[in-house]
């Protein structure tokens, strides 16, 4: 047996398995160690740059408790052991402990030898912890304290974000709470951060930045990428800068509707043209295109009444019905159409995109109202213009830049992020190689939330953000752009990416595959600490990697900052419910009122209030149906003055949507959800037109400003 040489009490000895990495002890019963604390032993070990054997305390962490009786066993029939009276310390107590290493000189090092049996197991004081998890003042950031001893801070090391970060937990084991601590130490130090946000969680942090100190009181900044949701400015994209793929993917087009996707294919091509012709780069964002599929469809119909059904006589319709559309007194209107017959006749590439037009509408002209519809749902988002935001409202140094992408369709969303995460790492590569065009001169910390949505395994599923993750997961330590990756559902993440995301904050995780796939994705995970993943509360977290010295298990310390995430309050919701009503009284009579403001009658019925507007068969459930849908959902409308239509959408808060078209003078509703009849969906639609004043009435049908294009 090793002599006792430590003036401290032993809570242990070292009695069984033993092996340079873990040993297991025999607790003393009057002073048992808690799970998950720290013990440590007195071992000869010869660190590097030493030639002689020096004693150095190894640090463990206790991962397993466990009791055996002696005497006794639950075989043992129960009147048996009633009578018995079993003495203190009939049982003995054996803890497993894990091998974290020894500190020397500033490095932590690995024994190389197995602790003898017999060797003295100590408490860790707080002192040894400290010195061993201690990181450099200028890399530290408070995120925590260890969580068997709160009086020890728990510091992550700044320089680890360079290898990339993976926040992984089960809903609502402390994700978001983890990834917002850690953006709060970032920002004092300086950083560059955006948050590319699919639910808006990250958007409530803006009104608490000031919570942070004296300087830090504009440092948050949200930008939206739907008009519709919270944010002090809009994120554009350039349509110009598209390609008439990427535009009908992102409009949500199916890939097997080949006319509609040559429409938009045909349109814009037009629609550079157009703009070089006339000198309005307008032409080249939404409305553009859309004037110049409503001309093709108008060209096509005049056409099919001159009986001449040719390409060249559509051409020429189209190219006059092109020229009409600018508003032009007849002298320019003339140079213009000339200018375009030039451009036809010498340009092999807008031919093809009015061969495009006549082969997808000679034959009937749906898919051009069709691609309409699609597009005035991009324009409705207003993400999609003339012209890109610059990047100085998207990067600043010191501020946090959340992209709040709630709302949006997944194929908007997935564009969105691949276009800022295409631009920041451009940004920095150019910056550094010193070449010309839009350039950023500070690294830059992505967070990605819900990482899974954008990174799937390419056997499951094709996103466009995808490559550019995987860009910068592997070569963006570089170029200065790095990536914090958080999710529910590490398993559904490519693999090969997840590799690449070498730091680790891993909270509570129950699903057996996504245990694996963290196990596969970092060599510093080991069994037995995934094993203790689903034990761990909220908040408490296992962090590996280059993050931190050593692996630690830390209790995150409270954010500052907040984020409108978490489970709900049921006195809050259901108290919420009773506004609902109210308001949803409110709704019913404003509409009436301006119902009546634009026919002249007095209504006391919703619904006959709007048959009478609108020539549809409205009924009294449909209206109540539509009530609840505004209030409880999106439901967004517009009216395009080209085609007679109003256009509009039901956007349930899981995802699901149904796609609403009425034909005003026909009188014919669609709902993609409930087919060619009066519905709920269509109702709540005409509801939302005319609260939004966008309701045409005969034939005062007002059209789109070109204001809103750039």
């Amino acid at each position: 047996m090793t002599r006792q040489t430590n003036v401290a009490r032993p809570v242990g000895m070292v009695t069984g398995d033993a092996r340079p990495d873990y040993f297991v002890f025999t607790a003393d019963p009057d002073n048992i160690p808690r799970l998950y604390d720290y013990v440590y032993i007195e071992a000869k070990e010869v660190p590097p740059g030493e030639n002689e054997p020096v004693t150095v305390k190894v640090l463990a962490q206790i991962r397993s408790i466990r009791r055996l009786a002696l005497g006794v066993s639950p075989e043992h029939p129960w009147p048996v052991l009633r009578n018995l009276s079993l003495p203190r310390g009939s049982d003995t107590v054996i803890a497993s402990a894990k091998v974290l290493g020894y500190k020397w000189r500033g490095g932590i090092y690995y024994p190389r030898h197995a602790p003898p049996v017999g060797s003295w197991v100590y408490l860790a004081p707080d002192d040894l912890l400290k010195e061993f998890y201690s990181v450099e003042e200028p890399r530290r950031l408070h995120v925590g304290y260890l969580i068997s001893r709160p009086s020890v801070p728990a510091f992550l090391d700044l320089e680890g974000i360079k290898r990339h970060v993976a926040i992984i937990a089960a809903t609502g084991a402390g994700k978001t709470w983890a990834s917002v601590v850690l953006i709060e130490e970032l920002l004092k130090k300086g950083a560059t951060i955006v948050v590319l946000d699919p639910h808006g969680e990250y958007a409530a942090m803006k009104r608490t930045a000031y919570r942070l100190g004296q300087g830090f009181e504009n440092a948050v900044r949200v930008l939206k990428g739907h008009r519709e949701q919270e944010g002090d400015l809009q994120y554009r994209v350039s349509i110009a800068d598209m390609s008439a793929e990427e535009l009908a993917t992102i409009a949500g087009i199916p890939s097997k509707a080949n006319r509609i996707r040559s429409v938009i294919y045909g349109a814009k091509r037009l629609s550079a043209w157009m703009s070089e012709a006339t000198g309005d780069p307008r032409w080249r964002g939404l409305r553009g295109i859309i004037k110049i599929i409503q001309s093709a469809i108008d060209a096509m119909e005049i056409t099919r009444m001159q009986n001449n059904m040719r390409l060249d006589v559509f051409a020429q319709n189209l190219v006059t019905r092109l020229a009409l559309k600018t508003g032009w007194e007849n002298e320019r209107l003339k140079e213009l159409q000339k200018r375009l017959k030039e451009l036809i006749a010498s340009d092999e590439e807008i031919g093809k995109g009015i061969r495009r037009l006549w082969l997808s509408l000679s034959r009937d002209t749906s898919p051009g109202y069709d691609a309409i519809r699609y597009l005035d749902e991009l324009l409705r988002i207003g993400v999609y213009g003339v012209k890109t935001i610059p990047l100085d409202v998207l990067l600043e140094p010191g501020t946090v830049t959340v992209v709040n992408l709630a709302g949006l369709r997944a194929e908007v969303q997935d564009h969105l992020v691949y276009n800022i995460l295409y631009r920041i790492f451009t940004a920095r590569l150019r910056y550094l190689r010193r070449i010309p065009g839009e350039s950023y001169p500070y690294p830059v910390v992505v967070v990605l939330e819900e990482a899974h949505r954008f990174v799937p395994p390419k056997s499951q599923k094709q996103t466009r953000s995808r490559d550019i993750v995987a860009t910068i997961a592997s070569e963006g330590r570089k170029f200065g752009v790095f990536i914090v990756a958080i999710t529910q559902r590490p398993s559904r993440i490519d693999p090969d990416v997840l590799s690449q995301l070498q730091g680790q904050i891993i909270l509570r995780i129950v699903n057996p595959r996504d245990q694996e796939a963290i196990r596969d994705s970092s060599e510093q995970v080991s069994q037995d600490l995934l094993d203790n993943l689903p034990g761990l509360n909220t908040g408490e977290a296992v962090v590996v990697g280059p993050l931190s010295p050593a692996p630690i298990m830390m209790r995150l310390r409270d954010r500052v900052l907040s984020y409108s995430g978490g489970d709900i309050s049921l006195v809050e919701a259901w108290g919420a419910s009773r506004s609902d009503m109210k308001l949803l009284e409110e709704m019913k009579q404003d509409a009436l009122e301006k119902i009546s403001a634009l026919t002249g009658e007095k209504y006391r019925d919703l619904a006959e209030a709007l048959a009478e507007l609108t020539g549809l068969d409205v009924g009294s459930k449909d209206v109540d149906k539509a009530l609840r849908l505004i209030v409880r959902e999106s439901v967004w409308a517009s009216y395009n003055d080209e085609v007679g239509v109003i256009y509009g959408e039901v956007i349930y808060h899981d995802g699901r949507s149904c796609e609403v078209r009425i034909d005003i003078a026909s009188r014919t509703p669609y709902c993609s959800c409930c087919g060619n009849r009066v519905c709920g969906h269509v109702v709540a639609v005409l509801i939302r037109a005319v609260l939004d004043n966008v309701i045409p009435v005969g034939a005062e049908a007002r059209s789109e400003p070109w204001s809103d294009l750039l």
